[in-house]
């Protein structure tokens, strides 16, 4: 036995509504996913700002433009625009570092500009280019932001209204004659002039001693001092002999210059040895400076090289006849 039923309208529509509200709440779903997506993305897009401290300025003078650029730290790396020194009736005065600052997680990057223009009426400072490049991106293709333009008046200095003007005169000549008396003054002043120098002159030359050497030490201090040097120096522990030996002869032979004001640099031992005679040195104090400069050409010229002991006996020795040549009175001294 079937018995027939009757479906109600309402009984069929009541899923197929169902199946509308999911549909519905999936597109909302997408919907709050894209906005957020998108609030997201501008959220982490940089920010670009520019500031002059003027918009007037006169010809030549200079104003000061800023740029501003924040973004979230480690998202970016900023590239401010490279400018040439002239573009758009501007001429750059000049150019400031890039100065970095970090607050609550933003990366705040400025730079200063000094420009100025010589070109007179209302010139358009054009866009300038900011580029961003993001972490692991490519770099062929970072984010560019340009800078606002803005409108800068350069005019002429204002005239002064109250001042009168001048009528143009007409060119004067002046005569370049100068009065015989002063044509004859100046020649004179010229030969007084020329007279007086020659006189300085003259008596410079005159009065100037006549010196070898030249030094703040005395002949004795100074060859005291040498000689000292040349034991720290301790040539003959390193091996260096001959020019122990050179150098010791050097010290005398100044020392000796110095002392009778005679050049003895370029004599031979035996010249030297000559001189001290003529000074009517003692016989004792020459055989010892005989023995050392003997010593010393033997030493250069003979390739000499003897004991440690007599280098450092005749190091004694040099200092001994200076002495005794300083407390002897000699024929002819000049302490220079």
């Amino acid at each position: 036995m079937f018995s027939a039923g009757i479906i109600s309208p309402l009984s069929m529509n009541k899923p197929d509504k169902i199946v509308n509200v999911a549909k519905s709440g999936k597109y909302f779903l997408l919907v709050i996913a894209l906005l957020y997506t998108s609030l997201s993305t501008e959220a982490q897009k940089p920010e670009v700002r520019i500031s002059v401290d003027k918009n007037r300025i006169l010809i030549g003078e200079p104003f000061t433009y800023r740029i501003d650029a924040s973004f979230p730290l480690h998202a970016f790396k900023v590239q401010f625009p490279a400018l040439p020194d002239s573009f758009n009736h501007f001429e750059m005065v000049k150019k400031g570092t890039v100065v970095t600052t970090e607050a609550n997680g933003m990366l705040n990057c400025s730079q200063v500009f000094s420009f100025t223009s010589f070109d007179s009426g209302t010139n358009t400072f054009p866009p300038l280019p900011m580029l961003f490049h993001s972490p692991g991106s490519d770099k062929d293709s970072p984010i560019k932001i340009f800078t606002d333009s803005m409108l800068i008046s350069v005019n002429y200095s204002p005239l002064d209204s109250v001042k009168t003007f001048h009528d143009i005169k007409s060119i004067i000549e002046v005569k370049d004659e100068w009065p015989w008396w002063m044509w004859a003054a100046l020649g004179l002043s010229i030969i007084l002039l020329l007279v007086l120098l020659y006189s300085l002159f003259k008596n410079r030359r005159r009065k100037k001693p006549k010196t070898i050497f030249t030094s703040r030490l005395s002949p004795i201090e100074e060859a005291r001092q040498s000689l000292k040097e040349l034991e720290k120096q301790q040539l003959l522990f390193k091996g260096e002999v001959k020019q122990f030996h050179t150098r010791l002869s050097e010290i005398f032979k100044r020392y000796l210059s110095r002392k009778t004001n005679t050049n003895l640099l370029h004599l031979t031992s035996d010249e030297v040895l000559m001189h001290l005679d003529s000074l009517k040195i003692t016989k004792d104090i020459i055989s010892v400076a005989a023995n050392n400069l003997r010593m010393g050409d033997a030493v250069k010229f003979a390739k000499f090289i003897p004991p440690g002991e007599e280098s450092n006996q005749a190091l004694m020795n040099s200092n001994t006849v200076i002495e005794k040549i300083d407390l002897s009175p000699l024929n002819s001294t000049s302490d220079i």
